[in-house]
């Protein structure tokens, strides 16, 4: 009987086997490759991920943002309201400085004017006052006359020019003329 082995046999001791150097060379060259790509792909995983990160962070800090809407609504609306009060107190300072003499005169009468005591007339020339009018008795004008001295819109002391008394349908009244210098505005 003829036997044949179809087996390779075992290599003699100290010689290569066959195609080994074959084997090594192709998996020096995937590893290699597998290197490669590593070195290739990596930083694209890792900017990627960065990324993911950002995105995220991005998303959160909307969210807060649209949370701090209404305030931001309601603080526009505050800074809206402030700067119309702030144009109203400046509009009240402006008429407050322009108010002439004529109106601090005005308001300088009308603050001390007695009961039983009526003006006819009030004529302004300069810093210079001459008021008419009618009272029931000299006492009125006497009382006119105090309050003027001391309000301190009028420079004392009050001239007291002209004071009669005349009939009057209803009774006696006095008529009286006064001067009066109107004190320099205060600054």
């Amino acid at each position: 009987m003829i036997r044949i082995n179809l087996l390779e046999a075992e290599p003699r001791p100290g010689t290569p086997p066959r195609g080994g150097w074959r084997m090594r060379t192709a998996l020096a060259g995937v590893g290699i490759a597998a290197a490669a790509a590593g070195l290739v792909l990596w930083p694209a995983l890792s900017v990627r991920g960065e990324s993911m990160r950002l995105d995220e962070r991005l998303r959160a800090a909307d969210r807060e943002l649209a949370g701090f809407a209404g305030v931001r609504a309601r603080r526009d609306a505050a800074e809206r309201q402030s700067a119309a009060l702030a144009r109203r107190v400046a509009l009240a300072e402006a008429l407050q400085a322009a108010r002439g003499a004529s109106v601090r005169t005005l308001d300088g009468v009308s603050r001390v004017l007695p009961g039983g005591v009526w003006l006819t007339e009030l004529r302004q020339q300069g810093r210079d006052v001459a008021i008419e009018g009618r009272a029931a008795g000299m006492a009125g004008v006497s009382d006119l006359v105090d309050g003027l001295e001391s309000s301190g819109h009028f420079v004392p002391p009050v001239e007291i020019v002209e004071s009669r008394l005349e009939a009057h349908a209803s009774g006696d009244v006095v008529r009286f003329e006064l001067r009066v210098a109107l004190s320099p505005p205060a600054s």
